[in-house]
């Protein structure tokens, strides 16, 4: 019994191993937030993903009514932040790619629009 016992834990083990290292990075939450809309122009985008990425794979731009608007995407740890100079009301995009530590390639984009 005691065999059993400690070959069924040698596998759920194993099962959650396998498990957490097929995982690929994900884009957890944003500021400003996917799809929301902000009062007056916000000084930064920012990223936060489940897993530390790669800084030099790594990175995002946004676009607005005018064309590419923000400055050079940093990373530290899990977080990607982008730089804005003063944006005009309207709607921007936000296109993103990174590479977590373990390889994985992810890019997504989202929109957010900034109100008078």
């Amino acid at each position: 019994m005691r065999k059993l016992a400690n070959f069924v834990a040698t596998l759920l083990v194993a099962g959650m191993w396998a498990t957490s290292a097929f995982a690929h990075v994900t884009l957890e939450r944003t500021s400003p937030p996917v799809g929301g809309s902000v009062s007056g122009s916000p000084g930064e985008v920012r990223l936060w993903f489940s897993e530390v990425v790669e800084p030099r794979f790594s990175g995002a731009e946004v676009t607005g009514p005018s064309g590419r608007v923000g400055g050079r995407a940093s990373v530290s740890g899990n977080q990607l932040v982008i730089g804005l100079p003063q944006l005009a009301p309207g709607s921007y995009r936000v296109n993103w790619h990174v590479i977590s530590t373990d390889t994985h390639k992810m890019e997504g984009s989202f929109t957010f629009e900034v109100r008078p």
